[in-house]
């Protein structure tokens, strides 16, 4: 990653200065055309005739392409303005939320999933009362803007996964440095691409020097439906396209960090054994009924997780009792529950197979959960130490 730094007031002034020149190359277009397009009447022989034409197709030529670069200028010129706009905004609004919360020295700093770019006062009261009552409570709830975009998933407007997430890194990054440099408590809560978001600062952090890094007293994580997960995640598997984030939240990491996660959530729990078919079709169904009631769980059924300590990782696993496979069958009016019923005890073990055995591995084994070839932690401290901000190098779609 490398590191860009954003200042709105230098984006409009340049977008001011491209205007002003675009406006005189508009001028000496409109200048030259004249003389460039009025060719005088040709000689009767054809030589002339043809030189003549020649000229004037060459002159038609110059001025539809002169079109194009300042049709290509002002389009440039507006998406600076746009761009402008939406750090502005950005900026205002996390700049506001921080303001808010400078009387205390606790700060839950919450992100949204894709689509969701600020968490409303429901999602913040939900992921108060069931992740954060027990062990981070009094808190001041922060939401935290970030764009949570995944072209086309969210629109064809949307930036691409890759992008939105290093720009989630960036504003995460400058929340949790001003925080922690205030001497407040800091938990940060990512769910689904803003799980990502963390686990990415994470490596960051972890790659500092620990004269730079917030102190472990400081800074905590709690992340939901993790797709980064160690244990299952989706991005943990290789994804065409994903290249960029096929690594795992890191198992060595100084914070005290809770991974929360629901069996059978397709991006938290993937099958370990991708080809399995069954196993597939179950995370498909359980990735539409039950990814996006993550941060709407009841307390009663987080509270009654099973739980695992791996360093200071604390993973948290909530189990499903119904196959997400049979979720179709269940919505057939008076016969589909029982049928359902019937089926899944001859189902599941099926649909295990493709999972990995047990519900934790021990702290020996946790490397062979991971997908083939998925980095665990900091592969390249000198790449992974650039401060997390989007610039070149994004893998291809990105």
């Amino acid at each position: 990653m490398s590191f860009v730094i954003t200042d709105p007031d230098a984006m409009a002034a340049a977008a001011d200065e491209l205007q002003a020149i675009g406006s005189d190359l508009e001028a000496t277009n409109a200048a030259a055309a004249a003389p460039t397009t009025g060719v005088l009447p040709p000689a009767t022989d054809s030589v002339s005739a043809r030189a003549a034409a020649l000229l004037d197709a060459h002159a038609q030529q110059y001025q539809a392409v002169s079109a194009q670069a300042e049709l290509f200028h002002n389009q440039f010129v507006q998406t600076l303005i746009t761009a402008r706009n939406a750090y502005a905004e950005t900026e205002a609004s996390n700049a506001a939320a921080m303001q808010s919360s400078t009387a205390s020295d606790k700060i839950a700093l919450i992100m949204g999933g894709t689509g969701n770019p600020s968490p409303d006062l429901k999602y913040l009261t939900s992921i108060e009362q069931t992740y954060l009552a027990q062990n981070y409570s009094g808190y001041t709830l922060v939401s935290l803007r970030t764009p949570e975009q995944f072209w086309p998933v969210t629109g064809l407007g949307s930036e691409t996964f890759g992008k939105s997430v290093y720009q989630g890194v960036a504003t995460l990054n400058s929340a949790i440095l001003t925080q922690t440099a205030a001497g407040n408590h800091v938990v940060v809560v990512g769910y689904s691409q803003s799980a990502t978001i963390a686990s990415l600062e994470m490596r960051y952090l972890q790659a500092l020097p620990a004269a730079l890094r917030p102190s472990q007293d400081l800074l905590n994580f709690v992340l939901l439906a993790d797709p980064n997960n160690p244990m299952g995640g989706i991005l943990t598997h290789f994804i065409p396209g994903f290249g960029a984030f096929h690594f795992a939240t890191p198992l060595t990491t100084s914070y005290a960090t809770s991974i929360f996660t629901l069996q059978y959530d397709a991006i938290a729990d993937f099958p370990l054994h991708p080809l399995w078919l069954p196993s597939d079709l179950n995370a498909l169904f359980g990735f539409l009924e039950l990814h996006h009631t993550m941060p709407f769980l009841a307390p009663a059924q987080v509270a009654s997780a099973l739980h695992q300590q791996i360093g200071n990782l604390s993973f948290y696993f909530m189990p499903t009792t119904q196959l997400p496979l049979l979720d179709p069958l269940r919505m057939l009016p008076i016969i589909g529950n029982p049928l359902a019923d019937l089926l899944q005890p001859f189902l599941k073990p099926i649909v295990d197979l493709g999972y990995a055995p047990g519900l934790f591995p021990s702290a020996l084994s946790g490397a062979g959960y991971l997908g083939p070839g998925v980095a665990s932690g900091i592969s390249n401290p000198l790449v992974a130490a650039a401060p997390p901000l989007v610039s070149n190098g994004l893998a291809s779609g990105f």
